[in-house]
């Protein structure tokens, strides 16, 4: 006795095609999702800093992203480059991040982290979707 089955599929070939596409731009929907994730740190970074003159606030940037083989990366805050923030502004930031002998710490690269974390990582995600990388 012979037994026969028939499935139907809708939507499979442009299931496939997406999943193609995203093949051949998953190094860019990589970088432009941690970018988006970035820019959320970022925000969180400069909400919880010490606003005196604006100084540290306007130091708080994104370098990057780059790629190192299938490496992404992307740097969030006071970037070590003097491109980005002079030593005055790095050692007034340190400062204010773990405070020093005569003031204490006010944080805001922690806070950043830790209140931005899951709004970041939902932002990555939906930029993953959007570019039909997930």
């Amino acid at each position: 006795m012979a037994t026969q089955s028939s499935i139907k599929t809708s939507g499979f070939e442009e299931y496939l095609e997406k999943i193609a596409r995203a093949g051949t731009n998953i190094d860019a929907s990589a970088d432009k999702a941690l970018l988006a994730g970035g820019v959320v740190i970022q925000e969180e970074m400069i909400v919880n800093t010490p606003l005196l003159t604006g100084n540290l606030a306007d130091h708080i940037q994104i370098k990057g992203p780059e790629q190192d083989g299938n490496y992404h990366s992307i740097e969030v805050g006071l970037i070590h480059d003097l491109a980005f923030t002079d030593a005055e502004t790095a050692r007034y930031g340190n400062a204010q991040e773990y405070g020093s002998v005569k003031n204490s710490a006010h944080p805001y690269i922690r806070p950043g982290m830790k209140n931005g974390g899951p709004k970041a990582t939902k932002k990555m995600k939906e930029s993953l979707i959007e570019d039909g990388a997930i």
